[in-house]
């Protein structure tokens, strides 16, 4: 071994061009050179191993992959190729080993959907693998994809059931059930174990993504009225219970989270923050993390009290999440701490998969202690809740206004009235019966009304005192459609004096406000409704006035700022981060580039809570390395980049970044590997052309740089075009020599002879390479 880089170079870019032109016998021999310089090289390692296996050589090329997997530990692409050589074997248990050496190697990267494609092969190989069966199930259903969980939990259940754990197999079935309400396939494992039947043996995964929640909820609610409710809905809880259950596995994954570390890109991580506070932020998750496993294992075991105590720890250390507040408040409602449990819960309203459960709690307590007030308007909006899941979605708005209008007729001082709601409401959400008989309700109430009109469920709970306020409704839909908004906005001040905080008649008069040329007005009152309905804890809603404030005004920082937070407080991140980026672009379009890079920051550390993580980050990064680039802050943006390249490897954008940074900065490292690294993808994904154009135009665009005029001359030779190839290495040559670079020079100068100039130049090389020789 030498250790020479510019043998190394020459080598592997040698090898490179053979792998463009397809000739592996040659690629093996240049990179074979490569590595009797550098042994244990990466790159030149896993292009030995690509060659090999196009060759047929697949005992060496395990025995490569494995020197590779040792050189560069954290790269999982050399794990993946041992995994699949030794399928090829038949060496089933050592394809399985590296197959979850690799899917831990992708989740550290948040590279999900790779690490369910590893766990999908190991399910493949050994289809009852309990841990990564439950791996899969778990992973699905926190990615959306219910279908894909169901079947899962599914496959579980029969593994249990064949591992005699009768319980767990049921439990692991009505995991699949919950998922997938009145599924024909979860219902009948559910009856087959419970009759002691044999369920089908486990199968490979499913590789298709289920359908969205409401066309499930839908499905269910089509099914037979005939149906006996204990065949297919028993296993639904009673709303409290089924949403500290869903709390329970939203925590199970934050668990499953731990393996990978906080992503922080600002300011401060970028540029490199101190040891110790890097320390700290990692002992503080660690430390999160530790007492959420501990409170979920105590409570599996009935330790109530003792779990309640290690997730108000997990809480004191950072975990802000409504599924934890959740679940400690009904730890703490069963430990009849009632005011620690109304605090907590009320902290998970907006959670789309929590708030109806949160709801029928705070209902409880409040009937309980006494406020009947307050019971009835959480058990009104619970109620609200279950009946639009009765209902298309093109309904919930009418039906919605129904609910506004019922809610703010009720009055304090009515006890027998309020009494009535509160005791109807419960009787008919409690149990695990519930959504049957939100469903034969609805099926009735259809049977009654007209097709135009949808019927709130209240009205058969005898809930009334509504007549007043949607008459006047009316009235001022009409007087605002003919245009009479000063007549419109004299009935809405009418109508508030008897219903002063029914926010449907504020925000009627807040979109006549606007239409009316009192633009301003409207729009502080859509603020304040909005900010009215945050307070009540009523995020959706409050979401959706803000989603309409902005339409109106979308440079209104505080609304869209508002906004952003109760999208994140509900877990619809997406939307969130789509705010997010929006505002971003907002503040550049203002020439405010430090404040639009603040709030990219601000919508990274967001995204580590998004299902599409990976996606989200990069996106947000190239945004910040864009703006870093505006700015000439070059040094910032090839940090940036380089994040970016370690979450998604095969970035072109980032690494033609880079390359294009390394070239302005002068840093010679950066630009060799990230160009070479590109080179070799465009060489093995065929794009040959496309390597030819950019080496051309970086040339042409940054002349002077050995390292392009060199990887340029490469190329024009692999291809034959002799002629252009030795004019770049007759460039290359004089830039050497310029530099002062004389043993370079006369390696250059051989390239040329060896290519093999025209006759009327070969001997003014020959005595260029005589001179230069003797001065050496």
């Amino acid at each position: 071994m030498t250790g020479r880089q510019d043998l190394f170079d020459e080598s592997m870019n040698l090898g490179h061009s053979a792998a463009w032109e397809m000739d592996w016998d040659k690629a093996l021999e240049y990179y074979r050179k490569a590595l009797a310089e550098f042994p244990d090289h990466s790159t030149a390692l896993t292009s030995l191993g690509l060659a090999l296996l196009e060759t047929g050589n697949r005992n060496e090329a395990l025995e490569i992959y494995r020197k590779a997997c040792a050189a560069s530990p954290e790269d999982p692409i050399p794990v993946e190729k041992c995994a699949e050589i030794h399928e090829l074997q038949g060496d089933i248990q050592q394809a399985v080993n590296q197959r979850e050496t690799a899917a831990d190697l992708y989740i550290r990267r948040r590279n999900t959907e790779k690490a369910i494609e590893n766990w999908s092969c190991i399910a493949r190989l050994t289809p009852d693998n309990l841990a990564v069966r439950s791996r899969l199930a778990l992973t699905y259903e926190r990615l959306g994809r219910r279908r894909e969980a169901s079947y899962e939990y599914l496959t579980v259940a029969s593994i249990l059931q064949k591992k005699n754990k009768q319980d767990r197999a049921i439990e692991a079935a009505q995991l699949a059930l919950r998922l997938t309400p009145g599924d024909p396939e979860a219902s009948n494992a559910v009856r087959s174990l419970r009759h002691q039947k044999i369920l089908p043996p486990p199968g490979p995964p499913r590789g298709h993504t289920g359908p969205l929640r409401i066309a499930e909820m839908e499905e269910y609610l089509k099914a037979s009225p005939e149906e006996d409710p204990d065949e297919s809905s028993d296993e639904l809880d009673d709303p409290e219970v089924a949403a500290q259950r869903q709390a329970l596995t939203i925590l199970a994954g934050m668990l499953f989270d731990e393996s990978t570390t906080d992503f922080d890109e600002d300011e401060d991580h970028a540029e490199g923050q101190g040891p110790l506070s890097m320390l700290r932020r990692e002992t503080e998750q660690k430390d999160r993390y530790k007492y959420l496993s501990q409170a979920i294992d105590l409570q599996t075991r009935g330790n109530k009290r003792q779990a309640s105590k290690e997730l108000v720890n997990a809480i004191g250390e950072g975990l802000d999440h409504p599924a934890a507040y959740y679940n400690l408040g009904i730890l703490l409602k069963d430990l009849h701490d009632f005011e620690g449990a109304r605090k907590n819960i009320t902290a998970a309203i907006g959670h789309p998969e929590l708030t109806l459960g949160a709801n029928l709690a705070l209902g409880r307590l409040a009937r309980q202690a006494g406020d009947l007030t307050e019971a009835a308007r959480h058990l009104l909006q619970a109620l609200r809740i279950a009946d639009t899941l009765t209902v298309s979605s093109d309904q919930s708005s009418q039906l919605n206004r129904f609910y506004d209008t019922i809610m703010v007729s009720q009055t304090k001082d009515d006890d027998q009235n309020l009494s009535q709601i509160v005791e109807n409401t419960l009787a008919f959400l409690s149990g695990p019966h519930w959504l049957h008989r939100i469903k034969l309700a609805r099926k009735k109430l259809e049977s009654q009304g007209s097709s135009s009109t949808v019927i709130p469920i209240a009205e058969i709970l005898a809930v009334g005192g509504t007549d007043r306020v949607v008459e006047a409704i009316e009235r001022i839909d009409t007087l605002a459609s003919q245009h009479k908004y000063y007549s419109a906005i004299e009935e809405a001040m009418l109508a508030l004096d008897y219903a002063p905080l029914y926010l449907g008649l504020h925000l009627r008069l807040a979109e006549i406000l606007i239409d009316s040329d009192h633009r301003e007005q409207g729009l502080s009152k859509l603020a304040m409704i909005a900010k009215t309905h945050a307070v009540r804890g009523e995020t959706v809603q409050a979401a959706k006035i803000y989603h309409r404030l902005i339409k109106a005004s979308p440079v209104d920082l505080v609304a869209r700022k508002e906004l952003i937070n109760l999208l994140a407080q509900q877990d619809q991140i997406d939307d969130a981060l789509s705010q997010y980026y929006d505002l971003a672009d907002l503040f550049r379009q203002m020439a405010e580039s430090e404040r639009s890079r603040q709030t990219l920051t601000d919508a990274l550390k967001l995204a580590q809570r998004s299902k599409n993580e990976v996606d989200w980050s990069v996106k947000i990064l190239h945004q910040i390395g864009d703006l870093d680039i505006s700015r000439l802050d070059w040094q910032r943006a090839l940090r940036v980049y380089e994040q970016i390249l370690t979450l998604s490897d095969d970035d072109e954008i980032a690494r033609l970044k880079m390359i294009d940074l390394g070239l302005r900065l002068g840093k010679e490292e950066v630009i060799v590997a990230h160009l070479d690294k590109h080179l070799q993808l465009l060489v093995q994904t065929r794009r040959g052309k496309e390597a030819l154009a950019l080496l051309e135009d970086l040339a042409r665009e940054h002349p002077g740089r050995q390292i392009l005029h060199a990887r340029l001359a490469d190329a024009y030779r692999a291809i034959g075009r002799k002629s252009d190839a030795i004019a770049q290495y007759d460039a290359l040559g004089e830039i050497q020599l310029d530099a002062g670079h004389r043993k370079e020079a006369i390696k250059t100068i051989r390239t040329i002879i060896e290519i093999g100039p025209p006759d009327i130049n070969v001997d003014g090389y020959h005595d260029l390479l005589n001179n230069l020789e003797k001065g050496v």
